[in-house]
């Protein structure tokens, strides 16, 4: 039998192709907006943000928990403005979705009440891409133990990790007590991997245990391996070759939410693991666009910060763009036992994404690029670039929309 180790490999190496087979011209089958279109569509957003956003003084007399249910509200009511509405299917998924986000707020400020807003809702993009899948598998959309389990991790892992603060043999030793964690055994003495981490892994055990569902715990292991081994990327990379930079980022971000799926069903068909690790890829690959300015004052390597060093980024975007839509599609097939298809909300979430990074870093593109993908955002590049900065100004929110990478 396959191992898992094995499975990971070759779903990394199929979409290394695919990344390499995108092509780097415009994407011609997109929706273009006229200027009416775009102008209403403003309107829609201010008309949005006067109704829907408090005062500064009430947002800021709020405690976090209450002010993270809010931002919640706020994320999917932006979500179903940018993304169009109208299918009932997708309007109740939306309904659900925002239901789970407020449980998953309060029981998060439960397990630890001094997680900070931005804590909260970098774990809740991954509940929300949790519930996307959930939907796709015919499952109930809502929160589950695993998921908050594993959506809190996020804090507690990824960002001990990728911290400035930390040497690398400081992150080596954080690495190594994780690997024992998940593979069952404790860890001695005190350190980054006891406390709120075993906690949260319990939640998980909780609801698969370990020698019932060996696969939840391969893909766990499965993702850890790939942020260590994605370590590499936060150094010098010269002496490496492209493909294997691009095989690291691909390798993290399709088993971060190959993980999610395994928690929904406990076991995965090849056809849904390739779907939910390519889903992955491109929510990890749209993170590293809109994170570019972080990552190069942090010296992370990525495509684009690599890219950005000797030109503009207009063909590696339209690579993006590209991988993105042949990618989703593929989570057509995961609603074939009745569950809702939303590849159609999730590569229109997405695509926004891509736009919206576009715009805020204008500088990064040839006037030329700008135009041509202007045409394809439901807002004038002048309104968009801004309005993330005014989102987070105003809510102190790092993301605005469903679907952040």
């Amino acid at each position: 039998m396959e191992s898992f180790s094995s499975r990971v490999s070759e779903l990394t190496e199929e979409h290394l192709a695919l990344w390499s087979e995108s092509p780097g011209t415009p994407p011609g089958h997109l929706r273009r907006f006229s200027a009416a279109d775009k102008a209403e569509k403003e309107r829609d957003v201010e008309f949005l943000l006067k109704k829907s956003l408090p005062r500064m003084d009430h947002y800021e007399e709020m405690e976090e928990g209450e002010r993270a249910r809010y931002l919640g509200r706020a994320h999917t009511a932006l979500g179903k403005l940018m993304t169009g509405e109208g299918d009932p299917a997708v309007d109740r998924f939306f309904t659900e979705c925002e239901s789970a986000g407020k449980m998953f707020v309060s029981r998060a400020k439960e397990f630890d009440p001094s997680l900070s807003d931005d804590d909260i809702h970098q774990a809740l993009r991954n509940q929300w891409v949790f519930n996307s899948i959930q939907s796709s598998l015919a499952h109930p959309v809502t929160l589950t133990s695993s998921s908050l389990g594993y959506s809190l991790m996020y804090p507690f892992t990824d960002n001990w990790i990728d911290g400035a603060g930390h040497t690398p043999a400081e992150k080596d030793r954080f690495n190594q007590s994780l690997k024992l964690w998940l593979e069952g055994e404790t860890v001695t003495g005190s350190g980054p991997a006891d406390g709120g981490f075993r906690e949260l892994l319990r939640m998980i055990e909780s609801e698969y245990p370990r020698e019932r569902y060996p696969d939840v715990y391969d893909s766990l292991r499965a993702i850890h391996r790939a942020q260590q081994r994605s370590l590499i990327l936060h150094g010098p990379v010269g002496k490496h070759e492209e493909s294997f930079l691009q095989s690291l980022t691909i390798e993290k971000g399709g088993t971060s939410v190959a993980v999610d799926g395994y928690l929904i069903s406990g076991a995965l068909g090849a056809d849904s693991l390739h779907a939910v690790f390519g889903y992955g890829v491109v929510l990890q690959l749209i993170d590293d666009l809109q994170d570019i300015r972080e990552d190069t004052a942090a010296g992370h390597s990525t495509v684009f910060t690599r890219v950005c060093r000797t030109g503009p980024l207009d063909g590696v975007t339209n690579r993006l763009i590209n991988f993105t839509c042949e990618t989703i599609r593929l989570l057509d097939g995961l609603s074939s036992g009745g569950g809702t298809s939303l590849s159609g909300l999730i590569e229109g979430s997405c695509i926004f994404l891509i736009l919206e990074a576009v715009a805020r870093y204008s500088h990064l593109f040839s006037g030329a690029y700008l135009r041509m993908a202007e045409e394809f955002s439901p807002l004038r590049f002048s309104y968009l670039g801004g309005l993330h900065d005014r989102v987070r100004t105003n809510l102190a929110a790092r993301e605005h929309l469903l679907f952040s990478a």
